[in-house]
């Protein structure tokens, strides 16, 4: 009975010790594959890791996949993180930027207030320097494109202009705005001055083919939506300075005198119109060599002639001024350069620029 017994307790005690060691080895087994499986994870997320698939062949493109898509998961999570970073970063980057910047800028701004302040106190005794001489003429830079190689430039020419100095006296250089009060009357030369100068404010009360002697019968000035006469148009509106320039189509009348005439009688109308306007008379402006030399009536000879009328008629008269804006399109010769014209005739948009610009250059005002 005891032998059985002991044998008994023999076989209980190998079969707990299988078991404890069944238990041992299954335990052991799934700690390694934990393990493994653990260092595995770990060396993907390693850079330069190496994972292999099934196959045992090395795959780079699930590590890069991994990583970033540990990286979107990171920054979804730490969202707030960063935010409150990005405001501790900023107010550390700003300190330093200020206490930088501050003293600099002071400095910068001291020195560009000492020179604003220099340029107002230049500024103010120039103007007050233009006070006390009024009717001296400035030196600007008209708002036009007017250098042509053929010719000098506007501002060095002085034309042969006459005013009576007891009623007229030289005004300062003008803007472009000046036109806004000033007028021209004419032919198919003056109606170029309006179409193809560059500028919108220049008013005209001219036609093609329109001569001096027919003011009061020609209804082809158009003002508002009426055709008017000269006459008419001049009776209708309100200007401050008119421009008289007639002379290329009557150059072939055969009584000067007549022509002399009609222009005093149209400087009367606009006087008894406006009698505070200033009336500018525009010597003719010549036509070009090549016209002129052929030409019986449209050449140097009989522009001269005319002119030399019109100057005498102001100078007679005195109440108006003569001005001589063709010095600004003629050669030292005596002619319209062939570069600037067409047909001979007539100026070309470059030239009739310059024509405006010595019209800025030299108006004139009445004494008071």
């Amino acid at each position: 009975m005891v032998d059985d017994n002991n044998n008994n307790k023999f076989k209980l005690n190998k079969n707990n010790r299988r078991a404890i060691i069944t238990m041992l080895s299954f335990f052991i087994l799934i700690s390694a594959a934990f393990l493994i499986s653990e260092f595995i994870n770990v060396k993907k997320y390693f850079p330069g890791g190496t994972v292999v698939n099934a196959e045992g062949s090395p795959v780079g493109t699930e590590i890069i996949n991994v990583v970033s898509d540990k990286t979107e998961a990171k920054t979804e999570v730490s969202t707030t993180e960063a935010v409150s970073t990005e405001k501790v970063t900023t107010e550390v980057t700003e300190k330093p930027t200020e206490k930088v910047t501050e003293k600099p800028t002071e400095k910068k701004t001291e020195k560009t207030t000492e020179k604003a302040e220099d340029k107002t106190e230049k500024t103010t005794k120039e103007t007050a320097e233009k006070k006390d001489n009024p009717e001296s003429k400035e030196d600007v830079k008209l708002d036009m494109d007017t250098d042509v190689p053929e010719l000098p430039a506007v501002a060095e020419i002085k034309g042969n202009d006459f005013a009576d100095p007891k009623l007229f006296t030289p005004n300062k250089v003008v803007g472009e705005d000046y036109f806004d009060n000033s007028v021209f009357i004419g032919d198919s030369r003056t109606e170029a001055l309006a179409l193809y100068s560059g500028y919108d404010n220049i008013n005209a009360f001219a036609h093609k083919g329109l001569d001096v002697g027919s003011i009061k019968d020609e209804k082809c000035i158009k003002v508002g939506d009426s055709k008017l006469t000269v006459e008419e148009a001049i009776n209708s509106t309100m200007y401050d300075n008119y421009y008289i320039s007639f002379g290329i189509n009557e150059l072939g009348w055969v009584y000067l005198d007549v022509f002399v005439d009609d222009i005093n009688e149209l400087i009367d109308i606009i006087y008894k119109h406006n009698p505070d306007a200033v009336v500018y008379v525009a010597q003719i402006v010549p036509v070009s060599k090549s016209v002129s030399d052929t030409d019986e009536i449209f050449n140097k000879e009989n522009v001269d002639k005319f002119n030399e009328a019109l100057y005498k008629l102001c100078q007679d008269r005195g109440d108006v001024v003569y001005l001589d804006y063709a010095a600004s399109v003629r050669n030292s010769d005596g002619y319209l350069p062939e570069e600037g014209t067409s047909d001979g005739k007539h100026c070309s948009a470059d030239y009739s620029r310059r024509i405006l610009e010595y019209i800025l250059r030299h108006t004139y005002k009445r004494v008071k």
